[in-house]
């Protein structure tokens, strides 16, 4: 049941408060069940004692491995454990004579070769990042790297650390290959809520960032979103409340806008909202790097965020814009920043404003129901490969592009031509409704800049908002809203032939690619599931070339 909370009275909205600071489970669930799991997820109000006792200890570490001369730290994690560090080395980058920082979030065989082809192991540090210690991608990730620096370094449990939960299947790892050290997080904290503890606080020291600074901003702001201040007053109310007022109105597509540098802070921001609203068909759908346009081509369902950097110029931020969309009566909630280091108020407000908001949209939001149903099918998929030598999919082959590809049950696909499917798909959203761009493919800024195009073009000639996301990354991002989130949603995932025979991974019986492919078919069988719309499009091994054939179809289609 979703509340209105411009129909509640400031006392029960004042309560409300309260009881989120008590840490009181009812606000977001009846079952005893739920009740139990949300009580062990609530840490990240009152983390900061725990964390600023530890920060000596960090801070030792990373001078530890500054003076050793490591120059690169690779991030072995995914989701929560892996896009608090990303952003921060984006933002920050590496201060002088501290290592670089590369998050290596993905399964991708060509992302993991450059890992490999960088060759320096005496000078690199892993992080193996992961809550419960049993997530398939670090996990295969460390099984391939694990060998090779015990080809190359004397004692390669020297270059690992651990970021898990006391008593997970990583501590013990951690301990029988002798890492060097092992952070052990407070257990009452989810993975996207973990921002401000060792998972963010640990890659930043690395990286030379002040993190008492850091979390000393993300305290400041938790003191003022504190239980006795007044609702209108405090900062993660405020935010709670627009995002929830405006969602059960149907305006459930959160446009972010940020100036430079918080530009990559969307990366975040979009896992904490859509991983935690995306249920029970509701929720709100963040919408990041999408080209702005002229205020007259959104729909009505859109509301925006702008983080306003105050120091540049007005020319050289999206004040502009935002001027526009005011005029054109579209809902912006603007939040100053002046400094990088804001950052660490940002991640307490918008955890804030996040669990208060879903109170009044009516969902859970420290459970991902969805998440588990992909990991699932993708399991499935990966045992039949083993078994078989083969992947349970078949894929058309459109006569006039040549392009393989599949669609889910509510895609007619029956004529073999990808037009007609794409047709059917993008012809039955309504512009209220939004397209996900999923490629399971290389970081490569031609595939943001291709597909860039493409939601430009549906954009505009259907009227709806659009996303992107990178799988398998998205899978633990924004994977949740697309399967439990608002019905009025196609989805196009994206993948490419083998361009040449990949090593298997140790303890995986396959290559890096397979199980990528595995985890989109995985996924694209729980969106089917859940009776959302969705195309598998397979490109060949020249991705580049296979989505501008691709997006030749889909401008054919989307005109019709």
């Amino acid at each position: 049941m979703f509340i209105r909370p411009s129909y509640v009275e400031k006392s029960e909205k004042q309560k409300i408060l309260k009881r989120l600071w008590e840490k009181d489970p009812s606000l977001w669930s009846k079952d005893p069940e739920e009740q139990a799991a949300i009580s062990n997820r609530m840490g990240w109000l009152d983390l900061f004692p725990t964390m600023k006792s530890n920060l000596p200890e960090i801070k030792a570490f990373a001078e530890e491995i500054k003076n050793e001369g490591f120059e690169r730290v690779v991030l072995l994690g995914m989701g929560g454990s892996s896009l608090c560090p990303l952003v921060l080395s984006k933002i920050f980058g590496n201060a002088p004579g501290y290592p670089k920082l590369e998050v290596l979030d993905t399964t991708d065989p060509e992302e993991i070769e450059k890992v490999e082809n960088e060759n320096n192991w005496q000078k690199t540090l892993f992080i193996f990042a992961s809550k419960s210690g049993t997530t398939v991608e670090p996990n295969a990730q460390f099984n391939y790297f694990w060998p090779i620096l015990e080809k190359n370094v004397k004692d390669p449990g020297s270059h690992f650390i651990a970021i898990t939960d006391p008593g997970t299947p990583l501590e013990k790892l951690a301990k029988e290959k002798g890492f060097r050290k092992t952070f052990l997080n407070m257990p009452d904290i989810g993975g996207r809520y973990a921002a401000l503890s060792f998972v963010g606080l640990v890659p930043g020291a690395l990286l030379g960032i002040d993190i008492e600074k850091l979390l000393s901003n993300g305290e400041k702001m938790a003191a003022e979103c504190g239980p006795d201040v007044d609702w209108d007053e405090n900062p993660g109310c405020k935010l709670g409340e627009f995002l929830g007022e405006y969602s059960i109105q149907s305006k459930d597509k959160l446009s972010l806008l940020a100036d430079k540098p918080f530009e990559s802070f969307g990366l975040w921001l979009e896992q904490l909202i859509a991983e935690s609203t995306g249920k029970e068909t509701r929720g709100i759908v963040p919408v990041v790097g999408e080209s702005t346009g002229i205020p007259g081509f959104y729909g009505g369902e859109r509301i925006f965020a702008y983080f306003k950097n105050v120091n540049l110029p007005e020319e050289e931020t999206y004040q502009p814009f935002i001027k526009e969309l005011r005029e054109a009566d579209f809902p912006v909630y603007e939040i100053p920043l002046s400094d990088p280091y804001d950052l660490g108020g940002q991640f307490f407000l918008w955890e804030m404003a996040t669990a208060l908001a879903s109170v009044f949209i009516g969902v859970n939001p420290f459970n991902e129901p969805d998440v588990k149903m992909a990991k699932e099918k993708t399991r499935e998929i990966i045992e039949i490969y083993q078994k078989e030598r083969k992947m349970p999919v078949k894929f058309w082959v459109d006569a006039q592009s040549n392009i393989n590809f599949a669609a889910s049950k509510l895609v007619a696909a029956s004529m073999k031509s990808l037009t007609r499917a794409l047709r059917d798909m993008l012809y039955i959203i309504p512009s209220w409704g939004y397209v996900g761009f999923l490629p399971y493919l290389p970081y490569d800024p031609k595939v943001e800049e291709l597909i860039g195009e493409m939601r430009h073009m549906v954009r505009q000639e259907r009227g709806c908002a659009t996303t992107m996301g990178f799988g398998p990354r998205y899978l633990h991002s924004t994977g949740q809203i697309h399967k439990g989130g608002p019905m009025s949603v196609g989805l196009i995932i994206f993948t490419r032939k083998r361009a040449k025979d990949y090593p298997p991974v140790p303890g995986f019986d396959m290559s890096f690619w397979h199980i990528q492919f595995a985890q989109a078919v995985g996924d694209f069988k729980a969106i089917d599931h859940e009776n959302r719309r969705v195309i598998h499009i397979h490109l060949p091994h020249d991705y580049i070339l296979g989505l501008t054939s691709f997006s030749k179809v889909l401008s054919r289609a989307v005109k019709l």
